[in-house]
């Protein structure tokens, strides 16, 4: 704490095209004398004293995002800037609405990558004039996957209603189950894809080497699997 606002030294991990961003909105804990531990929210602008970009996005897949860290040191964030104080450790009502928003355009991105291994794998045996009994099963089963991440991102996109919709825990409960069932779909459709074309699939010629690195992507995005599980278990059994 200091005059006027706040000092904040902290790293932001996976933030998404950094490099060429304005702006930072994020959060920071802080232990306030009378109300104990909260979590801070806040925009920065990128040009802040304090602020730096880390070029440290050397990862697995989805390497064109730039999701680089950014580094905050004594970053001044005035008190007018924050603009929402919660508990931290609990649940708040704000995250009904960030998830709502956010997760289907982050999980259409999933869905089209899946949609493209999909894509390339049946235009690559369609051209093949012999192929493996099972290949045809094999594609059946990938296709059914991809339905259901298809389906299930048109019911997220349902749920946000044109952003149209009530802060209410049933919908962060409902758009996270789908999250985390688009994103299995989605990794099981490029998977699948991989065995279906076999070997070719090794050689980053073909393309479906970058599409399986950056669908893996889709895990890591909150609330990974276990923990969705645990927080909607514990929401359908309130009394």
């Amino acid at each position: 704490r200091t005059d006027g606002g706040y000092l904040v030294s902290a790293h932001k991990r996976f933030c998404s095209q950094a490099p060429a961003g304005d702006m930072l909105v994020t959060s920071a804990p802080f232990q306030d004398a009378e109300r104990g531990w909260e979590v801070l929210h806040f925009p920065v602008p990128m040009s802040a004293a304090g602020v730096t970009v880390l070029n440290d996005w050397r990862t697995l897949g989805m390497r064109g995002t730039g999701s680089n860290t950014v580094k905050l040191e004594n970053v001044f964030v005035p008190d007018a800037a924050i603009v929402l104080r919660r508990p931290r450790g609990a649940y708040h009502p704000v995250w009904n609405v960030v998830l709502t928003l956010a997760m289907p355009l982050i999980m259409s991105v999933y869905v089209g990558i899946a949609q493209k291994a999909a894509a390339l794998t049946i235009a690559r045996i369609r051209r093949k004039k012999t192929a493996k009994s099972n290949v045809a099963h094999l594609v059946g089963e990938m296709n059914n996957d991809l339905v259901a991440a298809e389906i299930q991102l048109s019911d997220m996109l349902r749920i946000a209603n044109n952003y149209d919709f009530e802060p209410i825990d049933q919908n962060g409960q409902d758009i996270l189950t789908r999250k985390t069932n688009v994103a299995n779909a989605a990794i099981r459709v490029v998977t699948k894809a991989m065995e279906i074309v076999g070997g070719e699939g090794f050689y980053r010629d073909l393309g479906l080497e970058r599409l399986f690195r950056d669908i893996q992507g889709a895990r890591y995005h909150p609330l990974p699997e276990n923990e969705q599980a645990k927080f909607s278990g514990e929401y359908l059994l309130r009394d």
